[in-house]
Protein backbone atom coordinates (compact mmCIF):
# COMPACT_ATOMS: atom_id res chain seq x y z
CA UNK A 1 0.00 0.00 0.00
CA UNK A 2 1.54 3.32 -1.02
CA UNK A 3 1.55 6.45 0.74
CA UNK A 4 -1.64 7.77 -1.01
CA UNK A 5 -3.64 4.44 0.09
CA UNK A 6 -2.33 4.26 4.14
CA UNK A 7 -3.54 8.41 3.96
CA UNK A 8 -6.92 7.57 2.50
CA UNK A 9 -7.67 4.65 4.59
CA UNK A 10 -6.73 6.42 8.05
CA UNK A 11 -9.27 9.28 7.18
CA UNK A 12 -11.78 6.38 6.07
CA UNK A 13 -11.12 5.36 9.95
CA UNK A 14 -11.24 8.80 11.37
CA UNK A 15 -14.51 9.13 9.30
CA UNK A 16 -16.03 6.05 10.78
CA UNK A 17 -14.83 6.81 14.69
CA UNK A 18 -16.27 10.23 14.17
CA UNK A 19 -19.63 8.90 12.94
CA UNK A 20 -20.17 5.97 15.08
CA UNK A 21 -19.16 8.89 17.94
CA UNK A 22 -21.91 11.17 16.23
CA UNK A 23 -24.43 7.34 16.25
CA UNK A 24 -23.45 7.20 20.04
CA UNK A 25 -24.57 10.62 20.76
CA UNK A 26 -27.95 10.65 19.24
CA UNK A 27 -28.43 7.24 20.38
CA UNK A 28 -28.00 8.51 24.14
CA UNK A 29 -30.49 11.59 23.50
CA UNK A 30 -33.06 9.32 22.01
CA UNK A 31 -32.91 7.39 24.99
CA UNK A 32 -33.26 10.20 27.52
CA UNK A 33 -36.19 11.11 25.54
CA UNK A 34 -37.63 8.05 25.81
CA UNK A 35 -36.90 7.96 29.26
CA UNK A 36 -38.71 11.34 29.90
CA UNK A 37 -41.42 10.71 27.74
CA UNK A 38 -42.07 6.91 29.79
CA UNK A 39 -41.94 9.08 32.91
CA UNK A 40 -44.27 11.73 31.78
CA UNK A 41 -46.84 8.93 30.62
CA UNK A 42 -46.43 7.40 34.30
CA UNK A 43 -47.30 11.02 36.11
CA UNK A 44 -50.03 11.21 33.87
CA UNK A 45 -50.96 7.78 34.58
CA UNK A 46 -51.10 8.48 38.11
CA UNK A 47 -52.89 11.35 37.78
CA UNK A 48 -55.50 9.45 35.84
CA UNK A 49 -56.10 7.51 38.24
CA UNK A 50 -56.05 10.07 41.81
CA UNK A 51 -58.36 11.67 40.18
CA UNK A 52 -60.94 8.85 39.09
CA UNK A 53 -60.40 7.44 42.68
CA UNK A 54 -61.28 11.35 44.25
CA UNK A 55 -64.33 10.38 41.88
CA UNK A 56 -65.28 7.00 42.65
CA UNK A 57 -64.71 7.92 46.37
CA UNK A 58 -66.19 11.24 47.16
CA UNK A 59 -70.23 11.15 47.22
CA UNK A 60 -72.60 14.20 47.70
CA UNK A 61 -74.36 13.97 50.69
CA UNK A 62 -71.39 12.50 53.06
CA UNK A 63 -70.61 14.83 55.42
CA UNK A 64 -67.77 17.37 55.32
CA UNK A 65 -65.79 15.08 57.57
CA UNK A 66 -66.28 11.46 55.71
CA UNK A 67 -65.70 13.41 52.34
CA UNK A 68 -62.40 14.61 53.67
CA UNK A 69 -61.85 11.06 55.08
CA UNK A 70 -62.30 9.94 51.63
CA UNK A 71 -60.07 12.12 49.39
CA UNK A 72 -57.14 11.29 52.40
CA UNK A 73 -57.27 7.88 51.82
CA UNK A 74 -57.60 8.40 47.79
CA UNK A 75 -54.78 11.22 47.75
CA UNK A 76 -52.19 11.10 50.79
CA UNK A 77 -50.02 8.34 49.78
CA UNK A 78 -50.24 8.99 46.09
CA UNK A 79 -49.29 12.49 46.65
CA UNK A 80 -46.01 12.04 49.44
CA UNK A 81 -48.33 13.67 51.96
CA UNK A 82 -46.93 14.84 55.45
CA UNK A 83 -49.75 16.48 56.61
CA UNK A 84 -53.48 16.99 55.11
CA UNK A 85 -56.73 19.07 56.25
CA UNK A 86 -60.19 19.99 55.88
CA UNK A 87 -60.99 23.47 56.89
CA UNK A 88 -64.50 25.12 56.67
CA UNK A 89 -65.21 28.83 57.17
CA UNK A 90 -67.89 30.16 59.06
CA UNK A 91 -68.19 33.51 58.35
CA UNK A 92 -71.37 34.37 60.18
CA UNK A 93 -69.79 33.53 63.39
CA UNK A 94 -66.67 34.23 62.75
CA UNK A 95 -64.93 30.84 62.80
CA UNK A 96 -62.12 28.66 60.73
CA UNK A 97 -63.27 24.92 61.84
CA UNK A 98 -60.74 22.11 60.92
CA UNK A 99 -62.94 19.01 60.14
CA UNK A 100 -60.35 16.82 59.39
CA UNK A 101 -56.46 17.05 60.34
CA UNK A 102 -54.45 14.59 59.51
CA UNK A 103 -50.29 14.99 60.81
CA UNK A 104 -47.73 12.69 61.76
CA UNK A 105 -49.38 9.75 60.92
CA UNK A 106 -52.80 10.32 62.29
CA UNK A 107 -55.49 12.25 62.89
CA UNK A 108 -55.75 14.51 65.26
CA UNK A 109 -57.64 17.30 67.01
CA UNK A 110 -56.69 20.49 65.84
CA UNK A 111 -58.80 23.58 67.67
CA UNK A 112 -60.75 26.24 65.70
CA UNK A 113 -59.78 30.16 65.65
CA UNK A 114 -61.34 33.48 64.40
CA UNK A 115 -61.30 34.27 60.58
CA UNK A 116 -60.88 37.67 61.63
CA UNK A 117 -57.21 37.20 63.39
CA UNK A 118 -56.12 36.01 59.66
CA UNK A 119 -53.12 34.49 61.93
CA UNK A 120 -52.02 32.24 59.24
CA UNK A 121 -51.85 30.45 55.86
CA UNK A 122 -55.37 29.03 55.42
CA UNK A 123 -56.70 32.58 56.44
CA UNK A 124 -54.53 33.87 53.62
CA UNK A 125 -55.77 31.37 51.26
CA UNK A 126 -59.73 32.08 52.18
CA UNK A 127 -59.21 36.19 52.52
CA UNK A 128 -57.46 35.97 49.17
CA UNK A 129 -59.67 33.47 47.16
CA UNK A 130 -56.82 31.90 45.28
CA UNK A 131 -54.47 28.75 45.90
CA UNK A 132 -51.53 30.00 47.70
CA UNK A 133 -48.28 27.89 47.15
CA UNK A 134 -45.47 27.49 49.83
CA UNK A 135 -42.23 25.82 48.70
CA UNK A 136 -39.58 26.04 51.53
CA UNK A 137 -40.20 25.97 55.35
CA UNK A 138 -38.55 29.36 55.46
CA UNK A 139 -41.03 30.98 53.14
CA UNK A 140 -43.98 29.37 55.25
CA UNK A 141 -42.07 31.03 58.45
CA UNK A 142 -41.93 34.27 56.56
CA UNK A 143 -45.60 34.53 55.03
CA UNK A 144 -46.85 33.78 58.61
CA UNK A 145 -47.27 30.42 59.19
CA UNK A 146 -48.57 29.06 62.18
CA UNK A 147 -46.87 25.55 64.14
CA UNK A 148 -48.79 22.80 65.71
CA UNK A 149 -48.18 21.39 68.81
CA UNK A 150 -46.68 18.75 67.13
CA UNK A 151 -44.34 20.30 64.97
CA UNK A 152 -42.94 22.15 67.69
CA UNK A 153 -42.61 18.68 70.04
CA UNK A 154 -40.90 16.53 67.42
CA UNK A 155 -39.37 19.32 65.12
CA UNK A 156 -40.69 17.69 61.88
CA UNK A 157 -42.26 20.70 59.83
CA UNK A 158 -42.98 20.37 56.32
CA UNK A 159 -41.44 22.28 53.54
CA UNK A 160 -44.27 22.62 51.05
CA UNK A 161 -47.39 23.71 51.62
CA UNK A 162 -50.69 24.21 49.04
CA UNK A 163 -54.00 25.69 49.66
CA UNK A 164 -57.31 25.30 47.58
CA UNK A 165 -60.21 27.48 48.55
CA UNK A 166 -63.73 25.42 48.42
CA UNK A 167 -65.08 27.42 46.36
CA UNK A 168 -65.04 30.82 44.41
CA UNK A 169 -66.29 34.48 45.43
CA UNK A 170 -65.44 36.32 48.52
CA UNK A 171 -66.40 33.85 51.05
CA UNK A 172 -64.90 30.47 50.30
CA UNK A 173 -66.59 27.42 51.92
CA UNK A 174 -63.49 26.43 53.39
CA UNK A 175 -59.78 25.40 52.29
CA UNK A 176 -58.34 22.05 51.49
CA UNK A 177 -54.32 21.64 52.37
CA UNK A 178 -51.90 19.51 51.09
CA UNK A 179 -48.08 19.18 52.67
CA UNK A 180 -44.72 17.64 52.10
CA UNK A 181 -41.83 16.85 54.04
CA UNK A 182 -39.98 17.61 50.42
CA UNK A 183 -38.48 21.18 49.03
CA UNK A 184 -41.22 22.54 46.37
CA UNK A 185 -42.70 18.85 46.18
CA UNK A 186 -45.81 19.66 44.16
CA UNK A 187 -44.90 20.77 40.79
CA UNK A 188 -47.86 22.87 38.56
CA UNK A 189 -49.15 19.79 37.04
CA UNK A 190 -49.59 18.05 39.98
CA UNK A 191 -50.89 21.56 42.04
CA UNK A 192 -53.47 21.31 39.07
CA UNK A 193 -54.70 17.82 40.03
CA UNK A 194 -54.68 18.94 43.60
CA UNK A 195 -56.98 22.22 42.36
CA UNK A 196 -59.31 19.53 40.52
CA UNK A 197 -59.40 17.21 43.86
CA UNK A 198 -60.32 20.61 45.62
CA UNK A 199 -63.45 21.67 42.86
CA UNK A 200 -64.63 18.09 43.24
CA UNK A 201 -64.63 18.14 47.58
CA UNK A 202 -66.41 21.75 47.22
CA UNK A 203 -68.96 20.48 45.08
CA UNK A 204 -69.62 17.54 46.67
CA UNK A 205 -69.76 19.71 49.68
CA UNK A 206 -72.34 22.28 48.08
CA UNK A 207 -74.68 19.45 46.71
CA UNK A 208 -74.63 17.72 50.55
CA UNK A 209 -75.94 21.16 51.52
CA UNK A 210 -78.80 21.53 48.68
CA UNK A 211 -80.11 17.86 49.73
CA UNK A 212 -80.02 19.30 53.97
CA UNK A 213 -82.19 22.47 52.47
CA UNK A 214 -83.90 22.35 49.38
Amino acid sequence: MGFFDRKSGDQASIGRDERLHQLEGENRALKSRLEDTQELVRHLDEDRDLLLGAVERLRPGLPPRELGEALLEVCFKPLGLACFYVALADWDRDQLEFVLYHEGGRVRQHPSRRLSDRAGLSERVLSNGRPIYIRTMEEGQASGSLLTAAEQATGLIPNSWYGVPLGKGPHPAGLVSFQSFQTDAFSESRRRVMDALATLLSTCMCQQETLQHP
